[in-house]
């Protein structure tokens, strides 16, 4: 066991391996992070313009005056 702990020890890392693994794993982050977010936000864009569309045909609450 303690040979194994050894070799693991003086085995160096590769730096550019260490930037590829961390980038890949940033990318995937974000990716999940979209993959949440973009449809919670279409469903908040899709019943705003709902609502909005709605009080367009709703009928105005302004009375008018009788004499125009």
């Amino acid at each position: 066991m303690l040979s194994v702990n050894r070799a693991l020890g003086q085995r160096p890392e590769s730096p550019s391996l260490v930037v590829a693994t961390t980038a890949l794993q940033l990318g995937l982050v974000v990716l999940v992070w979209l993959v949440a977010l973009v449809p919670a936000a279409l469903a908040a864009l899709t019943l705003l313009l709902v609502k909005t569309a709605c009080g367009f045909f709703r009928p105005s609450r302004v009375k008018r005056p009788i004499g125009s």
